[in-house]
């Protein structure tokens, strides 16, 4: 089984996707969403088929000594169109986001997992999965409902988490520092 390394979205900002993801699951019942998969809305910094989990810890637990709670905005919806289609909430991409990002894969290098190519800087789509998985046929209707209740909003980056995906089971979380 894969891993994963999330930045999670603080409660108040994952309460305020809960409408859109709630538009998601009404439009297709199959479709993976957080509260499905048991997760916080977040974004991911990196997937990886291999790693050591205690070693990462370590390693995560050290950039996040040092790595701030990061403040986004979340300004569209996306899609990835597979088959199967992601839907997403899409932040801006300032120059903070990607310097965190790029932060986090050189504190992580030493542990020597490889990352997948699409999360490596450069190549990196950061995005909020509000559903994954969703059917062809249901995607009109995911996207119109998602549509119909969004609204741009600000959201704060806080917690890393280390997954192991599917089914996910976190297995380690670290609070950022808490912004000055």
């Amino acid at each position: 089984m894969p891993f994963a390394v999330h930045l999670d979205l603080d409660p108040l900002s994952a309460a305020a996707l809960a409408p859109l993801i709630e538009a998601v699951e009404r439009a297709d019942c199959d479709a993976m969403t957080p509260p499905r998969a048991e997760v916080t809305p977040h974004v991911t910094l990196g997937v990886y088929e291999r790693l050591v989990p205690a070693a990462a810890a370590v390693s995560l637990q050290r950039f996040a000594d040092g790595q701030a709670a990061l403040g986004i905005q979340l300004a569209s919806l996306g899609l990835f169109p597979g088959p199967p289609a992601v839907l997403f909430a899409a932040p801006v991409i300032s120059a903070e986001l990607l310097a965190l990002h790029r932060a986090y894969h050189q504190a992580t290098w030493a542990a020597g997992p490889r990352c997948w190519a699409h999360y490596l800087p450069g190549a990196w789509v950061p995005h909020v999965t509000l559903g994954e998985g969703l059917r062809p046929a249901t995607v009109p209707l995911a996207v119109g409902n998602a549509i119909a209740a969004w609204q741009p909003r600000p959201a704060v980056l806080n917690k890393i988490s280390l997954v192991r995906f599917h089914p996910v089971e976190v297995l380690w979380s670290g609070a950022l520092r808490a912004e000055p």
